[in-house]
């Protein structure tokens, strides 16, 4: 019976790999540092976590009316302004952001790729949203990518900051 080329192979190889260099005294020079400063929320952060809820609430509140039994009309024209007021919020956030950006050290003023793809999203979910203001998992979604393109910005705030401190 002959041997299986696997088996011939492993049996040369060592049967355990040993680093070029010891990597514990870096490892225990990391453990024993203190933790690194706490970044701090940004503004936004915080605007962002009391409003999101807020909206929310409200939001609720207009569908708990329709789901009551107010009305079919009612509820919807309601919900609809709701809508179109969130997104208005959003657009005054992106902006207002944006121009803190640009004071930061930006001198192009284009959206990036990633963010256009977010606000292309973002307008793709609110037609949709608009079409059907009931869909929780539609708002949900939505909500979500308006946070991201916020996310976004803020993350090329902070990469601008510390490209100037360089």
């Amino acid at each position: 019976m002959s041997q299986d080329p696997i088996d011939t192979l492993l049996s040369q190889t060592a049967s355990e790999l040993k680093p070029q260099r010891d990597l514990w005294p870096g490892i225990e020079r990391q453990l024993d540092q203190p933790g690194g400063q706490a970044l701090a929320p940004s503004p936004w952060a915080r605007v962002a976590g009391f409003a999101l809820p807020l909206l929310l609430g409200a939001l609720l509140g207009l569908g708990g009316g329709y789901w009551a039994g107010q009305g079919p009309d009612r509820g919807q024209e309601a919900m609809l302004t709701m809508i179109t007021v969130m997104a208005q919020q959003h657009e005054a956030q992106i902006q207002a952001a944006q121009s803190r950006y640009l004071t930061i050290g930006d001198t192009s003023g284009e959206p990036g790729e990633g963010q256009q793809t977010l606000k292309q999203a973002s307008k793709e979910l609110l037609q949709a949203l608009k079409q059907d203001p009931f869909n929780p998992a539609l708002l949900e979604l939505w909500l979500w990518v308006q946070q991201k393109e916020l996310d976004l910005i803020h993350s090329q705030q902070q990469q601008q900051r510390r490209l100037q401190q360089l």
